[in-house]
């Protein structure tokens, strides 16, 4: 899928791209993202930016092309043998850095998960970070700068890739995930990476999720059935936040059938379906996404999760029954 083109929307890679342009490339960024899954691969289009023979990566040049092979000879990546970056690591790097590089003016080094290195390690990397050789440009990739050196962190430029909405991340990812409808759920129960819409589209557990809450929302009549729909959610064995998140996409997609706002959304026809079948209004469905959110909020103070779903379907009952279709 087109990283590249996702990752141009962030002021981490305008920032990269105008030190480039101004001739003030920095000898060391920290690039931060949530996006464990793909870490390595955004380290690589930042390192792809640097020695592109276009300029930026292009994606289709000799160099992006080793880059993305692992085989660009001015490029090491580290923990080499290793899920933790080691001294060995860091004395393997400085004694490179030293090295003239082959292919061009410039040697990258790329520390992936910079937040597992140790102490010994990042103590070791200080001096280089300081005063690196000329033309070495070294790039820390984490998902949170906390485990770092605060010393560490004052020798780096500290970039952050965000969180993207559904929007974004569904240009980058349709081509690949064709599948537009079981995309957006994937998105939209994701929490706005990459790595996590990708994981959950080929989750078979999210198929099984919505299948729990649709029949819920359908089938749920009484009080007297709400220990039984408890049990069935209960009985998925996710985090609670994955059922509220579907919960919370199906019944805005009642909400935009309600009121005929087509352009939000992601399944009419599951949404037609549970409209028809249980007669809910536009009060039902509002009273019903308000008290998700407060389930949300429930869950945040830590509250009991087979109490918190209980909670939740006496409140969508209670929707239903004030705000009946004549």
């Amino acid at each position: 899928m087109d990283l590249t083109s996702l990752l141009k929307t962030t002021n981490a890679y305008r920032t990269v791209k105008g030190d480039k342009e101004n001739g003030r490339l920095s000898h060391a960024y920290l690039i931060l993202t949530q996006d464990s899954d793909k870490l390595d691969q955004y380290l690589k289009i930042f390192a792809k930016m640097l020695v592109c023979e276009k300029g930026y990566p292009c994606g289709q040049c000799r160099t992006c092309n080793l880059i993305e092979a692992n085989g660009f000879a001015d490029l090491l990546f580290f923990p080499k043998n290793a899920q933790t970056v080691a001294t060995d690591d860091v004395n393997l790097l400085i004694e490179e850095s030293y090295l003239k590089p082959i292919e061009g003016d410039k040697k990258i080094f790329l520390i992936s998960h910079a937040e597992t290195m140790t102490a010994p390690a990042q103590n070791k990397l200080l001096k280089t970070l300081e005063e690196p050789p000329k033309g070495v440009h070294i790039i820390l990739g984490a998902t949170s700068e906390h485990p770092l050196l605060s010393t560490i962190k004052s020798r780096v430029k500290k970039l952050e890739i965000p969180l993207f909405d559904k929007d974004a991340l569904y240009s980058a990812m349709k081509e690949d995930f064709p599948d537009s409808e079981k995309l957006l759920c994937a998105i939209a129960c994701g929490d706005g990476t990459v790595g996590k819409a990708e994981r959950n589209y080929f989750d078979e557990g999210l198929k099984k999720i919505t299948d729990v809450a649709v029949d819920t929302l359908v089938n749920m009549k009484s009080s007297k059935d709400v220990l039984e729909y408890s049990t069935k959610i209960s009985a998925l064995k996710v985090d609670v936040s994955e059922f509220l998140s579907v919960l919370e996409l199906l019944l805005r997609d009642m909400l935009a059938v309600v009121e005929k706002k087509d352009e939000l959304l992601f399944n009419r026809a599951l949404a037609e379906q549970l409209i028809k079948a249980e007669k809910f209004s536009r009060g039902a469905v509002i009273h019903a996404l308000e008290a998700v959110n407060g389930a949300f909020r429930r869950k945040k103070a830590n509250a009991t999760p087979t109490m918190l779903i209980e909670w939740l379907l006496f409140q969508i009952l209670e929707g239903k029954f004030k705000w009946q279709k004549l």
